[in-house]
Formats: structure tokens, C-alpha cells, sequence
């Protein structure tokens, strides 16, 4: 049941995204019709939300994983408790984002440097924050509910609202620009859009769990209520961390190479963004169903299962790092033109940071499924220093290469070890070695497949449309046939295949 489930999540989560994907690359060069200086300007906007969204601590994912017992023990009287809880904190944190949102308001035109004052005054672009800061505050509503659907392995239904609604967004988005040439609009298309997807989650809740009720006047005892206090100061380290890596480098980037590098930049991120929502799909649906083994298996259970996510997860970020590589030169210059193209280093360099970022995915996913967030909590802060330290560092010697690279190097010295240690010592009883041996295989792997297909996709001496589709098709045989080649015979392997032919085999019997 839980394998189906999963299932049954990730191939809606990766429709939807897919679907959601599609909708920005449309809007992008639309946008950028107002000025390139737009998608700067948005961009900041976006990622310092974000950066002020820290306060939230990570709560949805520490509640979540305590209603992993009294979901799978049908104990409804705890689900209330919990879910009581999440709203009553939440209303708190809304309202200290709210006061920090509106003092960051007044000061965002000196965030937003080298703006054309006479298209972007100060007023404008004080209430433009404004409204991106009301669409965060918007998730916020009934994200109670949210989560309980989350974690009763039901996150096909918020994928279902999530998508309709950014469906109508990316629509009326779209008129704004092309009809009325009003990015306020489009703004503001972006809040409605949130609320609506809100109510329909809650409408969702309701219709699914009318046996709890939220009414209960109980509330967590001080003992759980203290131990769950303890996770979420342990989560508010790890968004810090998290965060700089995002939000942070925008800034910087933005406040030291002005909106137009930003405006560059943000086309690529846009994609590498998009890629990590689709794989953020399949671990999401993943999550539930594996937090739910982990209240029922055993320890050697447990790791079985993970070395197939965690293969999984290497050959999903193998085959899109080469992909990218690969792809993203000629994709740009016929999405957004020459004018957005970098050079080939900074493409390396995005797509190491990719690779590395998302080779990470298995590993959080087992971290947030246990609620293990307190051995590595400081280390999550050394992250956050160490990557902004070097960013301001080399920023200046090597422009947008150095904010990449301090990205880079500031994954690979802690989480990258930390992480893991963390884990097997504390989850799996095992030595991490094997880990790390495994991933040293998979990086080579993932290089040799890069070259190769960069060597094989460079033989054809085509441009436009038709050098995208040979790049494409190149990128969907190589990779994954070597893949094939190395891989076949491996237990995890075989378990993938089995579970593929499963899913083709029903969709047949459908048919």
C-alpha cells in the first residue's frame, strides 16, 4: 500500500509540475518584454520573501512527522491536538512576517539598486513587495489542513489544487502582460491565485476528515509540546542554511552586479528551479509513505529501502545535470535569446551545483521522514556563514562565478559529509563509508556520461530548433543507457525496472 501511494503521488506531482513548469518558461520571456530589468526586480522581490520566510522554522515538516503515529494508529484526538497546534503557531509567525515584511518594505528601493527611478519609483516598488509579501502570508491559510492531507499520503489532492490554480495564475498572468502591459497586474493575479488554491485545500479537508474535530479544547502536553519546540529551533538552523544558498546569493548577485546580471541569471535558475520542483514530486510523495515504514519496520528494513531511493535519486540527477549541460545553451537562445546567454563556465559551474544540491535529496528525505534535526542543527548555521562569507569574497574577483562557487564549496564542506553521518549513526546503526563510496561511483558516472554526450551532441553541426531536438535525443539515450550499462545488475536497479513495468502494465489493463 504504502509502494502504491507513493506511486500514485509521485506521477501526479510530477504531472502537475511538469504542467507548472511549463507555465513560467512562457511567462519568462514575456515578462522580459517589460525590460529585463522586470525579471531583476522580481526575482529580488521573490528571493527576499523568501529569506524573511525563515521565521516559519520549518514547522509544516516537524508537525508532519509527528502525525505520522496517530495517523497510522487512527488516533484522531491526537490529529486535532496537532493540527490545533500548527494553526494556533502559525497565526503567530504570519504575524511577525507580517510586521518584518512591512518594515523590509520601506527599505526594499535601497535593496533594489540601479533601478530606472522614473519606471520604478520608490512607491511602486514598496507596494509591488508588498503584494508578493501577501502571497506568501496567503500559503499560510488553512497550511494546517495542508499538512494533515501531506501526511495521510494524500498529496496527489494538493497537487491537483496547487496545479489548477497555477494554471489559471500562468493565464491570467499572461493577459495582464500581453493586454494591458501591467506588471501590476500580474502581480496581483499571483495573490488571487494563492487564495484560491488555499480554500480549495480546505474544502479538500473537509470533505476527507470530518471525524476530527478541531474544536478540542485539549491541548500538547508540556513534555511533547517541549520536545517539539527543541525540532523546530533545530529547523530554524537548517532553513538559515538553506535559504542563504537560495535567497541570500540573489541578493548578492544583485546588490553587487546589478538587476540586469539578476535578470540574466534568473532564466537559469528558473529552470534548475523547475527541475528540483519536479524531483521535489517524487521525494514529497516518497516521504509520507517512507515515515510511515519507519514506524512499523525494521532497521534493516528501513536501509533496503533507502538504497533504492537513493539510487533513485542518483539516477534522476545524473540524467537532468547532463541534460542541462547539454540542452541549456541551445534551449535559451531560443527561449529568451543571445542576449541571456552565459559562458560555458558559468554553465559548468550550474550545473555542479545542481548535481551536488540534489544529490542530497535522498539523504534530507530520510532526515525530515524521522524528524532528525537537532544532531546537525550548528552545522546548518557554519553552512550559512561559510557560504555568504565566500560569496561577498569572490563576488567581486569573479562576478557570478564566485557566488556559484562559494554555493558549490559551501554544500561540499558540511552537508555533504554531515548529513550522512548523521543518518546512518543515528537511523541505519551502519557505517556512513558505504555512502560515500557509492556517491564518489555515481559522480564518475555522471562525468564520463557528461562528457561523452557533450562530445556526441558537438558532432552534429546544426543550429536552432533542430540542434535542440538532436541535443534532446542524444541527452534521453546516452546517459541512461550507460546507466543501464553499469547499473542493470544491481539490486536497486532491478527493483526501479520491476516497479516501472508495474505502472506500464496497469496503464495497459486501464487502457
Amino acid at each position: 500500500m504504502r509502494t502504491k501511494n507513493s506511486i500514485i503521488n509521485s506521477l501526479v506531482g510530477l504531472g502537475s509540475y511538469v504542467i507548472l513548469l511549463l507555465g513560467p518558461l512562457v511567462l519568462s520571456p514575456v515578462v522580459a518584454s517589460l525590460g529585463s530589468e522586470v525579471l531583476g526586480i522580481q526575482k529580488t522581490f521573490m528571493d527576499t520573501v523568501a529569506l524573511l520566510n525563515i521565521i516559519e522554522l520549518g514547522i509544516s515538516f516537524g508537525v508532519i512527522y509527528k502525525l505520522y503515529r496517530p495517523i497510522a494508529e487512527n488516533d484522531t484526538e491526537k490529529i486535532a491536538i496537532l493540527l490545533n497546534f500548527y494553526k494556533n503557531t502559525f497565526k503567530v509567525i504570519a504575524l511577525v512576517l507580517l510586521v518584518l515584511g512591512l518594515l523590509t518594505a520601506v527599505s526594499i528601493p535601497q535593496i533594489v539598486p540601479e533601478h530606472d527611478s522614473s519606471r520604478f519609483s520608490d512607491k511602486w516598488l514598496s507596494t509591488m513587495f508588498i503584494l508578493y509579501l501577501a502571497d506568501t502570508l496567503a500559503t499560510y491559510l488553512f497550511g494546517h489542513k495542508r499538512a494533515m492531507l501531506i501526511a495521510d499520503q494524500r498529496n496527489y489532492l494538493v497537487s491537483i489544487c496547487r496545479t489548477s490554480c497555477q494554471v489559471l495564475m500562468y493565464i491570467l498572468q499572461l493577459v495582464s502582460i500581453v493586454c494591458f502591459r501591467s506588471f501590476e497586474m500580474y502581480v496581483v493575479s499571483r495573490l488571487v491565485c494563492t487564495l484560491l488554491d488555499s480554500i480549495f485545500v480546505h474544502v479538500m479537508y473537509k470533505v476527507k476528515y470530518k471525524n476530527i474535530d478541531l474544536k478540542i479544547k485539549k491541548k500538547l502536553d508540556k513534555t511533547e509540546r517541549n520536545d517539539l519546540f527543541k525540532n523546530l529551533g533545530a529547523l530554524f538552523y537548517h532553513k538559515i542554511g538553506y535559504q542563504s544558498l537560495a535567497s541570500g546569493s540573489t541578493l548578492i548577485i544583485t546588490s553587487n552586479l546589478g538587476e540586469s546580471i539578476t535578470g540574466m541569471y534568473y532564466p537559469y535558475t528558473l529552470i534548475t528551479n523547475g527541475l528540483m520542483s519536479v524531483t521535489d514530486q517524487v521525494f514529497n510523495a516518497i516521504l509520507t509513505s517512507f515515515g510511515n515504514l519507519m514506524v512499523k519496520a525494521t532497521k534493516g528494513e528501513i536501509f533496503n529501502v533507502y538504497k533504492k531511493i537513493f539510487f533513485l535519486n542518483y539516477a534522476m540527477y545524473s540524467f537532468f545535470a547532463v541534460s542541462l549541460f547539454c540542452l541549456i545553451d541551445p534551449f535559451i537562445r531560443l527561449w529568451m535569446g543571445e542576449a541571456f546567454l552565459l559562458k560555458k563556465a558559468t554553465i559548468v559551474l550550474i550545473t555542479i551545483n545542481f548535481y551536488t544540491f540534489g544529490m542530497r535529496k535522498s539523504i534530507s528525505m530520510v532526515k525530515n521522514s524521522a524528524g532528525l534535526y537537532r544532531p546537525d542543527r550548528y552545522f546548518a548555521l557554519l553552512e550559512a556563514a561559510i557560504n555568504l562569507g565566500l560569496a561577498v569574497l569572490l563576488v567581486g574577483r569573479l562576478g557570478l562565478n564566485g557566488v556559484i562557487i562559494a554555493n558549490i564549496l559551501s554544500s561540499l564542506v558540511i552537508p555533504f559529509w554531515t548529513q550522512p553521518y548523521v543518518v546512518y549513526k543515528n537511523i541505519f546503526n551502519r557505517s556512513v563509508a558505504s555512502y560515500y563510496r557509492k556517491h564518489v561511483l555515481y559522480a564518475i558516472v555522471t562525468l564520463i556520461s557528461c562528457i561523452f554526450t557533450y562530445y556526441i551532441c558537438s558532432l552534429f553541426r546544426v543550429d536552432g530548433f533542430l540542434k535542440l531536438v538532436i541535443n534532446a535525443l542524444v541527452c534521453l539515450i546516452v546517459p541512461n543507457g550507460i546507466n543501464v550499462f553499469m547499473f542493470y545488475k544491481t539490486e536497486e536497479f532491478r527493483y526501479l525496472l520491476g516497479i516501472a513495468k508495474n505502472i506500464f502494465k496497469q496503464f495497459r489493463m486501464r487502457k
